[in-house]
This record gives structure tokens, sequence and C-alpha cells, in this order.
């Protein structure tokens, strides 16, 4: 006699399976949103390692007691490409000499800081700009 039992119940073979396929694609979908948030934040965290290597640099322009003239550019220990440019200001910066305020033995300097590093897309950059009075040294 073949059939089922009036008191058994059970899965059959096929249902199992698709549940399994269910769970399946439910843990590959928290898996990729997991792995998608691990590559924003390690974006995000040099993003941010490239805006503080900028203040320092930055400030260090600014808190030099004799600043002159000048481009330079060097590689951080964490793989940053800073460049530093130091120049009068003048039209470019939509300044006129004569409304400067400043005595004669002073004039105002521009003060550029990039920062440049790789990301998984391509190379990204974070510019600050600054100006500043310092004695006139021509």
């Amino acid at each position: 006699m073949t059939g089922r039992r009036a008191g058994t119940r059970g899965f059959t073979l096929i249902e199992i399976a698709v549940a399994l396929a269910i769970v399946g694609m439910g843990a590959v979908t928290c898996l990729q949103l997991f792995s998608g948030s691990l590559r924003l934040q390690d974006r995000a965290s040099r993003e941010s390692r490239a805006v503080l290597a900028a203040r320092a640099a930055m400030d260090a322009l600014l808190f030099q007691p004799e600043i002159r003239d000048h481009t330079e550019e060097r590689t951080s220990g964490e793989g940053y490409r800073i460049r530093m440019v130091v120049r009068h200001a003048g039209a470019s910066e939509g300044l006129r000499k004569s409304e400067l305020g400043f005595e004669s033995e002073l004039s105002l300097r521009y003060l550029q800081v990039d920062v440049a590093w790789e990301d998984g897309i391509g190379v990204k950059t974070y510019t600050l700009k600054s100006l500043r009075a310092a004695p006139e040294n021509d």
C-alpha cells in the first residue's frame, strides 16, 4: 500500500530547496551591503585623513614667522601628495594693492594647499586656500 499515513506531516524536498534558495539570496544581499559599507567607510576615512593633512600643512604656512614665495611638493607617509603654493596675492584674487590698506612694508600672500590621493575610482584632490599678511621681502 503506497501513500501517506494519515498522521504524518513534513516538508517536501522542493519546499526545502526553495526555502534554502530564499535564505541564500538574503545572505548574499546582506554580505553585499556590508562590503559596500566597508568600502564607503574606507573612502570617507581616507578623505578625512586628507583633510587633516591639508589643514596641518596650511597651519604650518600660516604660523611660520617668515614666509617667502615658493612652491613645495612632498609625499606624506600615508601616500598623500601634498603641494603648497605661496605667492603674492593680486588681481587673480580680486585684490588691488590700493585697496589693501596695509602699510607699505606688508604685502598680502596667497596660500594654497592641494592634497591628492588615489581612490578606487581615480585621483581625488582636496584644496585649501587662504590669505596672509607678511612683511615684504622682494
